[in-house]
């Protein structure tokens, strides 16, 4: 493609997503209330939150109902959705899931190769499933699982370690099982590995 024709693609796609109500509600909301912790296009500078750019909708909008109604821990984020209703939800992640995802840089090449093989091949001698199985080849997700490519590696970190200790319920009770059966130093290295993606 010619370098002139990717950017008649990009500029027609701004300008698809200006005439859609949802996106363009989306980026009101995003604005007013979401870019200081997540960025005006989800790319969260910060490890503390997650980038939430890219993730597909329908994962979105379950996380969304689920802090909203208090079945996913986070008293910030229960207070900024408390007075959105669901066609505000719906915008939310139209508009995040058509931001480009960005990728994270990794320092650790030896903890990245180690990260990946846990990632593709899961470990048999702890029953461990590779985690591939559920978020894809390239951990891009889908309507039921995170996208983790390029996630922060301590954010990974700290949600696993929620998984493990339970006291994150609103998703797939798989990831119970997973958690508990990685060791910190795996968590650390499958983290690192995503973070990279």
């Amino acid at each position: 493609m010619k370098p002139w024709g990717l950017g008649l693609l990009l500029a027609a796609g701004v300008a698809g997503a200006a005439d859609d109500p949802d996106y363009v509600r989306g980026e009101e909301i995003v604005m007013a209330r979401c870019f200081l912790c997540h960025g005006a296009t989800g790319d969260s500078s910060s490890p503390l939150y997650p980038k939430i750019a890219g993730q597909h909708p329908e994962y979105l909008r379950k996380q969304l109902r689920n802090f909203k109604r208090g079945e996913r821990e986070g008293a910030d984020m229960r207070k900024v959705m408390a007075d959105l209703d669901e066609p505000d939800l719906k915008a939310l992640a139209v508009y995040y899931s058509r931001q480009p995802p960005t990728r994270g840089n990794s320092s650790y090449p030896e903890m990245r190769a180690a990260g990946e093989a846990i990632f593709r091949n899961g470990n048999p001698a702890t029953g461990l499933k590779p985690c591939k199985e559920c978020h894809g080849d390239d951990a891009g997700g889908t309507d039921k699982t995170p996208r983790l490519a390029g996630q922060h590696a301590l954010y990974i970190e700290t949600q696993l370690s929620l998984f493990e200790e339970r006291k994150r319920t609103n998703d797939n009770e798989k990831m119970h099982d997973v958690a508990k059966r990685l060791s910190i130093d795996e968590m650390r290295a499958v983290a690192e590995f995503l973070r990279g993606l």
